[in-house]
């Protein structure tokens, strides 16, 4: 029996938003990935601002994103983008998280980057 098409690019790219989550101590469960047109990622973070939580997301249209969880219908808050290259090296992807959190941290009230329970 043959893999379905796209099985090789789906494993890869599930492969490869686990690494990412696993650089910035984030568990696989908390991460999702889909191979197609468009491709995308994301993950759950610990991290919070004003009391809400981060988020990392990917399409392979835009790279990837940090932004504040939406509440419902609401459009996500970027704090940050990275369009190029639009599918770095994880660790590259991690640096530029923790980067950005700490840059934010001074500046955010509520802000912490504790782990959290979820």
């Amino acid at each position: 029996m043959k893999p379905d098409p796209g099985h090789v690019e789906a494993t890869a790219l599930r492969d490869y938003v686990e690494t990412v989550a696993e650089l910035l101590r984030v568990e696989p469960a908390a991460s999702w990935s889909e191979h197609g047109s468009p491709s995308t990622a994301y993950i759950a973070l610990a991290a919070r601002r004003a009391g809400r939580f981060l988020m990392l997301s990917w399409t392979d249209r835009s790279g990837w994103s940090l932004a504040v969880e939406p509440d419902g219908a609401e459009t996500p808050s970027v704090l940050a983008r990275w369009p190029e290259p639009v599918q770095p090296h994880p660790a590259v992807v991690a640096r530029r998280v923790h980067e950005a959190l700490t840059e934010a941290a001074p500046h955010a009230k509520g802000s912490t980057h504790e782990p959290d329970s979820r």
